[in-house]
């Protein structure tokens, strides 16, 4: 019985072991101590931009291949120009480095009840994964199928990350912040003792975010009148902040899609020459 067991899991294994594996670290990294976790940032920080970045380049790559073949002749110098080089990876990556820092502070502060939401994100990429390639297959060539079912999967993910995310803000308890004033608000629930590190640094920055932002929504009425300025200032930065992490978040869970394609074409084509 174990053994047929193993046996009906391995494929499932195989095929989401990487992201169970991503799953694993981040959460060890929002339960680590503080201490673990100062010494921790700076490998944790570049593992995790390197995979925000390796999904990043692909689909941009894949938007730029699709615009030189659609506008330009296979023959035209302005195919290598246009391909993206440099620039590009420069791009991706000091984007992958600033997402990176928001999820690594982010999953630090975030309440446990937020993470069966981050585990639905991963049964939901998995289940939509598996359906988009199965209906892609009859249109897209065999050699881009995966590469554009991620490239699909991120905008639905994203959003359903972000408004799951946003309503779970709003629905739990928040600090009780009416008639104080902004930096009142800040030194009453922004801990200022904290440890004196970088990522202390980024924690704290993080959390006086989240206090100007319910401190805004709270203080939008005054004197019975909306303070639309106030009310906008709050939920802007609610939605940013739910946005970005939910962003990250997907472009994390993609690249690390992207780097086990990669890793087995490159495993399929050594065997290949070891066979020539």
């Amino acid at each position: 019985m174990t053994r047929h067991a193993i046996v009906r899991w391995r494929p499932r294994v195989r095929r989401d072991g990487h992201l169970a594996l991503v799953v694993i670290l981040l959460l060890f990294w929002s339960l680590v101590g503080s201490g673990l976790a100062d010494l921790l940032l700076l490998p944790a920080w570049v593992i995790m931009a390197q995979l925000i970045f390796a999904g990043g380049l692909e689909a941009a790559r894949l938007r730029r291949r699709a615009w030189l073949g659609q506008y330009l002749q296979a023959a035209s110098p302005w195919q290598r120009w246009l391909r993206g080089g440099l620039v590009m990876i420069a791009w991706h990556q000091l984007l992958g480095i600033l997402l990176a820092l928001l999820l690594l502070v982010k999953l630090r502060l975030l309440s446990p009840v937020y993470w069966p939401l981050l585990l639905v994100g991963i049964a939901g990429l998995a289940l939509l994964r598996c359906v988009m390639r199965r209906r892609l297959a009859r249109h897209v060539i065999a050699e881009y199928v995966p590469a554009v079912t991620r490239r699909l999967l991120i905008w639905p993910l994203g959003l359903l990350l972000t408004v799951s995310l946003v309503l779970m803000a709003l629905w739990l308890p928040q600090p009780y912040l009416v008639g104080l004033g902004w930096e009142e608000a800040l030194m009453r629930h922004v801990p200022g003792d904290g440890h004196d590190s970088l990522l202390g640094f980024f924690e704290r920055l993080a959390r006086s975010l989240e206090v100007t932002q319910y401190w805004a929504m709270q203080n939008a009425t005054e004197r019975g009148e909306l303070s639309e300025g106030l009310a906008l200032v709050g939920w802007l930065l609610l939605l940013l902040v739910q946005s970005a992490f939910a962003w990250a978040y997907v472009r994390l869970l993609l690249g690390a899609e992207t780097l086990r394609e990669a890793a087995l074409e490159a495993l399929s084509m050594k065997r290949g020459k070891e066979r020539e």
